[in-house]
Order: C-alpha cells, then structure tokens, then sequence
C-alpha cells in the first residue's frame, strides 16, 4: 500500500451528526502543535508514534483508536506512522463524546487492529455520493465496538469536565448552570468536585480558561481584551489580575517575553 495523504470531504449538512473530512494521514502533517477545530476519531493502521494531547503523551501503535476532542490542543507524532481520522461534529456529536467519557480525558484505547480492513475499504470506496453514509458508518461502528464503554455510566465528575471544556469561553458558566444541564443538586455537586479532583470547580474552570489564554497567547494574540473575552474572562482587568496572581507575571509581560516564532 502506497503510504500517502488522502482528504476526501463530505458535503452532507442536514444531519446533527456531520461527517467532515475522512483522511488517510501518512505524511506528518499534524506533527506541529494545532488545536482541534473539530471533534476527530483516530485509527492507526501501520507504524509507532505518541499522541500529545494537552499536557498528557499517550503512546500509539497498529489498532490504537483514539479520539481528539473540538478545541483540544495536539500533535500526533511517530515513524512509519499510517492513520486513518474522521472529522465531525453537531449536536449528537457532542452527545457522543460525553457519553463515551472522551471530554473527561478517556480517549485512547488499543487493541482494535480488527477495526483496520474495514476503514481502509470505506476509505478506499468513499466517493460524492457516498462519503456522508461511511463516514457516519464508519464512526457508529467503531464507537459501538469500544468495550470500555459498555453498560458504563458516564460519572456526574465527568460530565462536569465534558461541560467545562465545551463551554469554558462561556462567561457565565457556573457550576449551577452545569447542574441544571445533567440534573444534580449544586452544592452535592460541589462537593463531590472537590473529593474526586482535589480542587474546587472555581480553580478547575478558572485554571483551564488560563491555559487556553496561554495557548492564544503562544498562537501570537496579543490583545488582552481579546484573550480574556474568548478564554472566558468576562473582565479583562478581572483576567489580568487572575494572571498575574497565578503566572508572577502581568499578561504583557508574558506576551512580550514569549521568543519570537512562537506560534
């Protein structure tokens, strides 16, 4: 087999279940740090590498299945790495990755080289008339053979990580407001919060609002306004106290010591 990069898009729009791209990945093209524009299933079909995915490095090999959530920042890395992903995204696309616990950091698993022939023959077969049903029938169909998944309840914990990282840039998101979404009792959820992840809501959402404005800061958006409108803060002398208090160092300061080319 040939090792190179095939991109086939989906021009289907009516569903809230939207297959983008479907691409055979055998060039490194996501080797350099990026941020997820979209929610992306991964499976790799030949070669080692490592998945960095925010701070965490998860090891890959043939049958790794992994996903990438919208918004995520990563780069795929490896020798002989060969991957087949398929982008997506819409409401029921969101359903499915709190459900199988992925925007609670559980997205990589092995063992799925079964799963291999049958991608590759969709990916292979996939055309303008076609790409929209495989797409969709390639991500049910992998999502429904994940094992660890089975008979799970996703945790109240997790779903409260799942609401942080979707909504985080929301400024009035709040832990009452995410207790309303998954129908819990606000101050249980408070405090089973504060038992399973060793910190409070408050530091949990304010401390992933700050690595995202480090993130806009490290991809050359240097207007305090804006990092703190779109990382969540919805004061930016609020964002800049927050700052400064956690980083030493005033937002400015941070952005004119970043070295030059840092994107």
């Amino acid at each position: 087999m040939k090792n190179e990069n095939i991109c086939k898009f989906s021009p289907a729009r009516s569903s809230d279940l939207i297959c983008l791209h479907f691409v055979k990945e055998a060039n490194q093209t996501q080797a350099k740090n990026m941020r997820a524009s979209h929610h992306a299933l991964h499976l790799v079909a030949e070669g080692k590498g490592e998945l960095f995915l925010g701070n965490a490095a998860y090891a890959l090999s043939r049958g790794s299945l992994f996903f990438v959530a919208d918004g995520a920042e990563f780069s795929i890395r490896g020798e002989g790495l060969v991957y087949y992903y398929i982008s997506f995204f819409g409401r029921r696309a969101q359903e499915l990755m709190v459900r199988f616990g992925v925007l609670a950091g559980n997205g990589v698993f092995s063992g799925y080289e079964g799963l291999i022939p049958f991608w590759e023959d969709c990916q292979r077969e996939a055309e303008e008339g076609n790409i929209d049903i495989l797409c969709e029938s390639v991500l049910l169909y992998s999502l429904a053979k994940l094992r660890p998944a089975k008979n799970e309840r996703i945790s109240a914990v997790s779903q409260i990580v799942a609401a942080v990282q979707e909504r985080f840039a929301e400024s009035m998101l709040s832990l009452p407001v995410i207790a309303r979404q998954i129908g819990y009792d606000p101050k249980y959820l408070s405090s089973l919060f504060k038992k399973k992840k060793g910190v409070s809501f408050t530091q949990y959402l304010r401390d992933v609002r700050l690595r995202h404005a480090v993130f806009l800061m490290e991809q050359g958006v240097d207007s305090i306004k804006n990092i703190a409108l779109l990382s969540g803060f919805g004061d930016p002398l609020y964002f800049s106290k927050v700052f400064s208090e956690t980083m030493g160092v005033a937002p400015k300061t941070y952005i004119n010591n970043l070295p030059l080319g840092t994107e």
